[in-house]
C-alpha cells in the first residue's frame, strides 16, 4: 500500500534541501576564501621582494678602490759592435817598405779609427747607472821604440807625443784618467756620444835628417832581437747595482 506524503514529510524534505544548499554555499565560500588568501600571500611576497630591490638600488652603503701600474724595460742603448784596429800597422807602405809581417820603419806613418756606438732609438742615454771603462791593458812597446824621439803618437789629431802619452789619452776617453768612470742614468761619456763616438790613433816614424838620428834608427834596424809594439784597446760598459 502506498504511503501518503504528509505535511511533516514535506517540511522535513524542504529543510534538508535548504541545509544542503547552505552547506554547498559555505563550501564555495570557503574555497574562494582560501584562494584569495593564497593570492594575497603571493602579492605580499612580491611586494616585499620589490621593496628590497628598490631599497638596494636607491639606498645603500658602498665603498670601492682601484689601482693601476705598468712599466717597460729600462733602455740600455750601447750596441754590440766589433772594434777593429788591426790595420794600425801594415806589412807594406807604398812601394818603399814591404814585409811578411806588420812592421814600422823610418819614413812610414799610418792611422786607425775605433768607436763604441750608442743608439738613441729609445733614449738619449742609458736609463740605468753603469761603469764605463776604456782600457789599454795588454799593450806594450819596447824601450827602443818608446825612447826614439822620431817615433811619435797622437789621438784624434792632437799634438804628437810619446807612447805613454798616447795610452793616457786613450784612457781619458772614459771620462777619468784611471780609465774607468761611473755614470748615473741619463749620462753618456762625452767621448762616446752619438755625435762623436769615433776616435783615431795615429803614428809616424819621422825620416831622420841628421846623423845622430840615422845612427839610432840604424841600430834598431840591425838589432838581433827587433823591437816591437802592440796596442790593445778595450771598451766596456757595465750596469751597476
Amino acid at each position: 500500500m502506498t504511503r501518503k506524503t504528509s505535511r511533516n514529510d514535506l517540511f522535513i524534505n524542504r529543510l534538508s534541501s535548504v541545509i544542503r544548499e547552505e552547506n554547498y554555499t559555505k563550501g564555495i565560500f570557503t574555497m574562494k576564501k582560501n584562494t584569495m588568501m593564497r593570492v594575497a600571500t603571493v602579492l605580499m611576497v612580491a611586494v616585499l621582494l620589490t621593496t628590497c630591490a628598490i631599497s638596494g638600488t636607491f639606498a645603500k652603503y658602498t665603498t670601492a678602490v682601484s689601482s693601476h701600474d705598468e712599466a717597460r724595460v729600462a733602455y740600455w742603448g750601447f750596441q754590440p759592435a766589433t772594434m777593429d784596429i788591426t790595420n794600425l800597422f801594415e806589412k807594406a807602405y807604398d812601394s818603399t817598405v814591404s814585409s811578411t809581417v806588420d812592421v814600422i820603419a823610418p819614413g812610414t806613418t799610418n792611422s786607425e779609427t775605433f768607436a763604441f756606438a750608442y743608439n738613441e732609438a729609445n733614449a738619449t742615454a742609458p736609463e740605468v747607472a753603469y761603469t764605463f771603462t776604456v782600457s789599454v791593458d795588454g799593450s806594450y812597446c819596447d824601450t827602443a821604440i818608446a825612447n826614439n824621439a822620431n817615433i811619435q803618437w797622437r789621438l784624434d789629431g792632437g799634438s804628437w807625443g810619446d807612447w805613454g802619452t798616447l795610452l793616457n789619452n786613450i784612457k781619458l776617453l772614459s771620462g777619468d784618467a784611471s780609465g774607468t768612470k761611473q755614470y748615473t742614468p741619463g749620462q753618456l761619456p762625452e767621448a762616446f756620444t752619438t755625435a762623436d763616438n769615433t776616435h783615431t790613433v795615429e803614428w809616424q816614424w819621422i825620416f831622420s835628417t841628421d846623423a845622430s838620428g840615422d845612427a839610432l834608427d840604424t841600430e834598431m834596424g840591425n838589432a838581433a832581437d827587433l823591437a816591437d809594439v802592440k796596442l790593445v784597446i778595450t771598451i766596456n760598459a757595465t750596469q751597476v747595482d
